[in-house]
């Protein structure tokens, strides 16, 4: 209890006593209260002790000598453990405490030590024995392919991984095309494929590979509206010359609204420096009020112009920047075909991301120097038509190919949570090919951060600034531990990476391991979408936190066990065309660098 006179609160203490019936009840955390047959204590401050700071005080106080083990998250477990060897079968075990959102926690005992994940429980339990692969002839025919190969077959180190529509759009960490496109190839030789899944779609480049590929039915899921967003305009091919005809339509309104304001336009830096007395580089000022600025601005040079609101608009975008983007929207949105306007709202999305004043080659939000900010000046409709003329040549030559193919794929995308993925239908899944996130969003790839100022300027998901704000904490380890965890997670090579992280540093492993339970779930919701002898391809990376390595390759297929999934087969490649930054910091110490990883592991999966 998390306090010396919890039990003298009148709800606590009704329910203790209703539920005092006769048997053997032991406390053993007393304190002062004896209302249990068999009571025990240790400090009449608090005990237990709830949090690390408290078990130093407690116990050092009895004369005990604390340890960093006596303060990690492993305290509560073994305590649990202990206190599961006492009870009865049908014995309750009634908690009072502070943990997470709880304050009473209710527990019955339903059996005796650690037993194996049970089917349609999401969490599972750590498994203590693996069982021999069982694999059969299709197994044998791709694990043969596989070995065949030569090492660097899956580098692709010469290959055009931004072909088609895989290219009008950046985004961070995308799986190269190349490699779903021979993982397609090579399971179609040995099975036929008419339905295809990427539970983590990304900007759909298995979506669109399937497509080429003449796959019949093809599902896709994301939790990120930006993903969702590129996915569906690189899937939808478009008539090449009502979208040529509109793009010139574009250009010619873009320069009639810009050539009677120009002056004013191209002087707005200038005016808001020596009229408005604004420091271009502030945060404060210009960077927090830049709309209120520019609309009186715009009102006074009689520019008919929306200017986005959106917090420190005016930190990342210069005043120019900001009235030309506003008079680019403004055109595009009056394209009545929504699908081009899509297409071309997607260049100018790209647009958005080279005309900031956010550091390039960044997925998180970091801004340029002070001084670079100064002297920024981009040409943006140079920029914004240059995008556009490039992914407009990208969709014809995707339209070449999938009208070749007589293509006819029915694209279907879903804003899922990935560990319940409840749109797509069990066992209607043929492959799976997906790329999941090396990690939390937080310490790793920042798919929410790197997507804010587009979804902030696009304004198309009717999502409001806290929830564009919130979208990294929605994703894949969003959730917090940072006073320990239960360990619960089928595998032991991440119960033993967990230990050596919680001993550096315990809010960090709870980091990794909410990761990792999410990842876990997802993999039996994936399982359940997967037809019987279906095959599953996870592309992953194996990071490292606070100096371990953590094998995400083993830790899935040590999960998969659980989920009705055989581990076939791990394929090596070295990464040699991916989007990611050159360094990270695996200890989050300030000025402590390492280079990020420089291969990735292809996990074959198969449904029982």
């Amino acid at each position: 209890m998390p306090n010396k006179n919890t039990f003298d609160i009148k709800p606590i203490h009704d329910l203790i006593i209703e539920e005092l019936t006769d048997g053997l009840w032991i406390d053993p955390f007393a304190n002062k209260n004896k209302l249990a047959t068999v009571t025990n204590d240790l400090s009449k401050e608090f005990d237990p002790p709830y949090s690390p700071r408290q078990v130093s005080e407690c116990y050092n106080n009895v004369g005990y000598n604390v340890t960093w083990d006596t303060t990690k998250a492993s305290f509560w477990g073994n305590h649990k453990r202990e206190i599961s060897r006492i009870v009865k079968l049908g014995g309750k075990v009634i908690t009072f405490g502070w943990h997470n959102d709880t304050i009473c926690t209710v527990e019955i005992k339903t059996h005796e030590g650690e037993f194996a994940k049970i089917k349609g429980d999401k969490t599972g339990m750590e498994q203590t024995t693996s069982h021999p692969k069982q694999l059969n002839e299709n197994d044998e025919k791709l694990i043969s392919y596989l070995k065949n190969l030569s090492d660097d077959y899956w580098d692709f180190k010469n290959e055009d991984v931004r072909e088609y529509t895989h290219g009008i759009h950046n985004y961070p960490a995308m799986m190269v095309c190349p490699i779903s496109r021979n993982i397609i190839r090579i399971v179609n030789s040995i099975k036929h494929i008419d339905t295809i899944f990427d539970p983590f779609t990304g900007s759909g480049t298995v979506l669109v590979e399937g497509m080429l590929a003449g796959i019949k039915t093809i599902y896709g899921n994301d939790i990120n509206p930006l993903a969702l967003f590129l996915s569906k305009v690189k899937t939808t091919p478009l008539d090449i010359n009502k979208l040529q005809f509109e793009a010139q339509k574009l250009y010619q309104r873009i320069n009639e609204r810009y050539s009677p304001y120009i002056i004013q336009i191209d002087g707005a830096d200038d005016i808001m420096r020596h009229s408005y007395n604004l420091d271009l580089t502030a945060k404060n000022g210009w960077g927090s009020d830049a709309p209120r600025y520019l609309s009186k601005y715009k009102d006074d040079i009689f520019l008919d112009i929306d200017i986005p609101h959106f917090k420190n608009i005016g930190y990342w975008f210069k005043p120019r920047v900001i009235l030309l983007l506003s008079l680019i929207k403004s055109e595009i949105s009056k394209i009545s075909d929504p699908n081009i306007r899509n297409f071309i709202f997607v260049a100018f999305s790209e647009t958005i991301r080279f005309v900031s004043n956010r550091r390039n080659g960044e997925f998180k939000m970091f801004r340029m120097p002070a001084a670079k900010v100064k002297s920024f000046a981009p040409d943006v409709i140079k920029e914004f038509s240059t995008i556009l003329n490039r992914n407009i040549e990208k969709m014809n030559a995707f339209n070449e190919v999938y009208s070749d193919i007589n293509g006819n794929s029915l694209v279907h995308i879903y804003n899922n949570n990935a560990t319940t993925l409840v749109d797509v239908p069990n066992e209607s899944v043929d492959l799976v090919v997906t790329s999941p996130p090396y990690g939390d969003s937080r310490t790793t790839v920042a798919y929410g951060e790197y997507s804010r100022l587009s979804l902030q300027w696009l304004d198309l998901f009717d999502l409001s600034e806290k929830e564009i704000m919130g979208i990294d904490k929605t994703l894949m380890g969003g959730g917090k531990f940072r006073n320990g965890f239960e360990y619960n997670i089928p595998s032991k090579t991440l119960r033993k990476s967990l230990e050596c992280i919680k001993d550096i540093d315990l809010e960090r492993a709870g980091d990794v391991y909410s990761f990792y339970c999410d990842l876990a779930n997802s993999i039996s919701a994936i399982s359940d979408k997967t037809k019987s002898g279906g095959y599953q391809f996870w592309v992953v990376g194996n990071r490292t936190v606070k100096g371990e390595l953590l094998l995400t390759d083993e830790i899935i297929s040590e999960i998969a066990e659980n989920y009705n999934l055989e581990h076939i087969y791990t394929i090596d490649r070295n990464i040699i065309n991916k989007v990611m930054p050159a360094l990270n910091s695996p200890t989050n110490e300030s000025g402590v660098k390492s280079s990020t990883m420089t291969n990735e592991h292809i996990v074959v999966l198969r449904k029982n």
